[in-house]
């Protein structure tokens, strides 16, 4: 199981897969390639936190690994925010 980051972008996708514990989908594209291929990931650890976090064309830094169906699965995330929503 080898862990990467990942910088991304969201594509304003996301489902709720479970409610007990709560699992999240949701599709994004890496920033930096020449052809964007969405990239499907899974959230359990926090996922209530990210999905509070997560506005349309948000750019996340994710930390994790694939699974063997080729998803990847998040351990640790973090959102890029105004300062100006930081704030209110």
């Amino acid at each position: 199981m080898q862990s990467e980051n990942l910088t991304v972008k969201y594509l304003n996708k996301s489902k709720i897969l479970k409610l007990d514990p709560f699992m999240l989908y949701l599709q994004v594209t890496p920033l930096k390639a020449t052809e964007p291929t969405p990239i499907n990931c899974i959230i359990v650890k926090h996922a209530l936190t990210l999905f509070y976090q997560l506005q349309p064309d948000a750019q996340l830094a994710l930390y994790g690994h694939y699974n063997t169906r080729h998803q990847f699965v998040i351990t640790k995330f973090m959102v890029q925010s105004a300062v100006q929503t930081l704030a209110s």
